[in-house]
């Protein structure tokens, strides 16, 4: 018989044999005579209480012949044991202790197991207990030791189908398993338990099959559904998500008389549209304090000095202005003042807009468009003070930058004939008080310790628990924080196009341990690069998800610094969508009240320009798309010639740029010709300006991407000097002297009354662009007043040759640029002039 034992019940009765005057076999261990071949075995056989053991001892040494009947051996396969001759059998018993027996059993048997039964007084010795198992030599000499089981043959188990993922295919693979398990059960109702389990078991099938098919989804860039996953696949391609961004614009503050000036050091400036759907902010408080807008009464609303009406405009290119602020100024020492915040970079933009109708001095019919952002110039040459001796006021002349050169014409003063005849003051004016904000209501968030005391929420500043993982048991693990759901985290806008820098947010974090000081923590994509270093390691990222909820990830005290114990965060930040920032100007017209002392000193906001740099996040199929091939449109290195040419130009303020090989005798070198941006002319002050700070800046970025063995060599670009003259007729209602300014404009190197650049603009040209005749005849024709073109000749301004009347056009090579500034006081420019005949006599 072959039974099964419970161990636990087994002990239970052999605890209880010496209370029924009971005994049994309890171990038996084999030990191997000397040799490599024994003769003989010994047993040690221990018994489990000992009661009957002295009366086995002396009942076999009265008789020792019945040794090997009393201690009866059986089994063996080759060896067998028995009492004949030659078999497996007891010979000698001898008592080691009051438990224990020592058996000599000769000769030895073989690897099968034996068993050891003690054939004495029934009543004496427990039948269960009364034989035992044994081995000669113990061990496994196969490949399987595991004992064999001796059960049933398993029922088939039922089909799979593969197919069923779903609730309706759970279901009835389930019912048609019930069947074949239970003959007659068909299914009756669906109220029965038995369906009802059916259904259940249905069910949770179809969740657990839908869930492992989203987990796998995740595994792929092409199917993955969620965002966070889709910005993993494409970071190990270096394509990073760009996550949107809030919208920015400039804010014209007007600040109450009276107020001494100030700056945002301690609170954001809030301002809202009429119908509070869309709020801008402020971002002064992260800036260093010599980086703050500096807002004061005096620079609400400036005028141009006009010299009692002898200088009513400003025309295009123009660079600097002669201010008075509205109020005037009182004396030299508050003209210096306002002197001296442009020369210390205090006052560091002015905004130009016109704000009534030049030809009527009134409202209607102004250009609500028209209006600039100048940026000042700084040092001992931005601003001067000045003083009318006529009129006995003082003034400041404020220059701002070339980049900046006025557009357009701006009227001041408007002499309107009437009757009566009168002169309009005011057409444009200036603002100082320029504040820039950006788009999305703040927000404050405190994170405190697990388990720790929440104080109460306000409508500004939320409270709430991060959460510390510990999967490993060791304490260092990942901490979790989740904002609020009270509207999604806004961006900050990147500088470059998506996917080639990663997208920071609006956050502004601080870590307070315990008993200690506030500490500034820095925004990373990933925490990679990190470690647990003070200088490396005090950072965090976000993680965005598809519906636009965002989580803090702090380091593990590996992969960034360990949150510490008792720790607070502060994290303050905007939520808004980016779009929904894009409005337009003079939208932002209602403000929050500053606290504190500052209560009241903004009186009136306004957004001059229309906002629409505001963006929503990529969506995901952009992402799937583009981050596969990001790398072929943005390399990191440079091969070609046309590698070269794109490095360079993605370096600010290069407009264009050309490469060619040169040989310099021992190893090649890239000759690389760049155009900047605003450049006018090799020699020009302003150009030097631009070149000496560019030049470093490409020679760096060139230089981590040009390949080894290859010198670089820049150079800015062989400007070409051109004289052009034109004969036109003009038609017979314009005067001629009036259709030659207009023209002289059309075709000059700056802007032109309305706006737009002129046709000789360094922008407009490029390296080896030819200029073709018939540009400028059409351009010459486009001009209102020109009935037709006479003649065209055009030449090199060096060159000998006489001029090129009715020549297609003058070519450039390669590195050249033409140039044609048209400024009597530097002729070696380039000269154009007009012939204009015809016309009004």
């Amino acid at each position: 018989m072959t039974a099964i034992t419970f161990p636990d019940l087994v002990d239970d009765r052999a605890d209880v044999l010496q209370s029924h005057g009971l005994d049994g076999l309890k171990l038996a261990l084999v030990s191997l005579g000397p040799g490599a071949n024994p003769a003989y075995a010994d047993i040690e056989l221990s018994f489990f209480n000992g009661l009957h053991l002295a009366a086995i001892v002396a009942d076999l040494s009265a008789d020792p012949s019945r040794v090997h009947q009393v201690f009866r051996l059986r089994g063996g396969s080759r060896v067998l044991a028995g009492n004949a001759l030659g078999q497996v059998q007891v010979t000698a018993v001898s008592a080691l202790d009051s438990r224990r027996l020592r058996l000599r059993i000769a000769p030895v048997g073989d690897y099968s197991t034996y068993r050891l039964e003690l054939v004495w007084n029934a009543n004496l010795i427990d039948p269960f207990f009364s034989s035992i198992g044994f081995k000669f030599r113990p061990g496994c000499f196969t490949n399987d030791c595991a004992p064999v089981q001796r059960h049933r043959p398993a029922q088939p188990n039922p089909g799979i189908d593969y197919l069923a993922k779903d609730y309706d295919s759970f279901r009835h693979t389930l019912m048609v398993a019930m069947a074949e398990r239970v003959p007659g059960w068909a299914s009756t109702s669906e109220a029965d338990h038995d369906q009802v389990l059916i259904d259940l078991f249905a069910a949770a099938a179809d969740e657990l099959s839908d869930y492992q098919d989203r987990v796998m989804a995740e595994a792929y860039l092409g199917s993955t559904r969620k965002r966070l996953s889709l910005a993993r696949h494409a970071r190990l391609m270096d394509y990073h998500l760009h996550q949107g961004n809030q919208a920015s614009t400039w804010l014209a503050v007007d600040v109450v008389a009276g107020q001494a000036p100030f700056s945002l050091t301690d609170q954001e400036l809030v301002v809202h549209t009429v119908d509070q759907a869309v709020s801008f902010a402020s971002r002064q408080q992260r800036l260093p304090a010599a980086q703050r807008q500096r807002l004061d009464p005096l620079l609400n609303r400036l005028r141009l000095y006009t010299w009692r009406d002898a200088q009513p405009a400003l025309a295009a290119g123009s660079t600097s202005a002669d201010l008075v602020p509205f109020d005037g100024l009182a004396d030299q020492a508050e003209a210096d003042a306002l002197r001296d915040l442009v020369r210390n970079g205090l006052w560091r933009e002015l905004l130009i807009a016109e704000r009534l109708n030049p030809l009527t001095g009134q409202v209607a019919g102004r250009q609500r468009g028209k209006r600039q952002l100048l940026r000042l110039l700084s040092g001992s040459e931005a601003a001067e003070t000045l003083f009318d001796p006529l009129l006995s006021v003082w003034l400041v002349r404020v220059h701002w930058r070339r980049d900046d050169a006025l557009r357009a014409d701006y009227s001041f003063s408007s002499f309107c004939p009437g009757p009566p005849p009168q002169t309009v003051s005011d057409v444009s004016v200036f603002y100082g008080n320029l504040l820039p904000v950006f788009s999305g209501q703040p927000l404050q968030v405190q994170f405190h310790e697990p388990g720790s005391l929440l104080p109460s929420d306000t409508s500004t500043v939320k409270h709430r628990h991060f959460q510390r993982q510990d999967r490993h048991q060791d304490g260092r693990d990942w901490v979790l924080a989740e904002l609020p759901d009270d509207g999604p985290l806004a961006y900050l806008p990147t500088a470059q196009g998506a996917g080639e820098v990663p997208a920071l947010s609006t956050l502004w974090l601080e870590v307070e341990a315990a008993g200690g000081a506030r500490e500034t923590w820095d925004e990373v994509e990933s925490l990679v690069h990190s470690d647990d270093s003070a200088e490396n390691g005090d950072h965090f990222m976000v993680e965005t998800d598809e519906l636009q909820r965002s989580q803090l990830r702090f380091g593990n005290g590996r992969n960034g610094r360990l949150l510490p114990l008792g720790a607070t965060v502060y994290a303050r930040y905007q939520i808004g969508v980016g779009p929904a920032g894009n409005i337009g100007a003079d939208q932002l017209l209602q403000a929050e009240p500053l606290q504190g002392a500052l209560n009241g000193a903004v009186i009136a906001t306004t957004n001059p320009f229309d906002v629409s740099d505001g963006r929503a996040p990529e969506p995901a199929e952009r992402i799937r798309r583009n981050a596969p091939e990001a790398f072929r449109a943005r390399q990191l290195r440079a091969v070609t010639l046309a590698d070269y040419v794109k490095r360079a130009e993605e370096v600010p303020g290069v407009s264009r740029a050309v490469a060619r090989y040169a040989w310099t005798g021992s190893w090649r070198t890239v000759r690389i010709t760049l155009d900047p941006s605003g450049f006018t002319a090799v020699g020009d002050e302003h150009s030097q300006a631009l070149w000496d700070e560019l030049l470093p800046r490409v020679s760096a970025h060139l230089e981590a991407v040009r390949l080894i063995g290859e010198d670089l060599e820049i150079r800015p670009p062989r400007y070409v000097p051109l004289e052009v003259q034109v004969v036109v007729c003009a038609a017979a209602d314009y005067w001629c002297e009036d259709l030659r300014f207009v023209l002289e404009q059309e075709f000059s190197e700056h802007w032109t009354s309305d706006g737009r650049p002129g046709f000789f603009h360094p922008d407009q040209w490029t390296f080896g662009q030819a200029l073709h005749r018939s540009l400028i005849e059409g351009r010459l024709l486009a001009v209102p007043g020109v009935a037709h073109v006479v003649s065209i000749g055009m030449k090199r301004f060096a060159s000998p040759l006489p001029l090129l009347v009715g020549a297609e056009q003058l070519a450039m090579a390669s590195d050249e640029v033409l140039l044609l500034a048209n400024d009597p006081d530097h002729l070696e420019r380039g000269l154009l002039r007009f012939t204009v005949q015809g016309g009004r006599r």
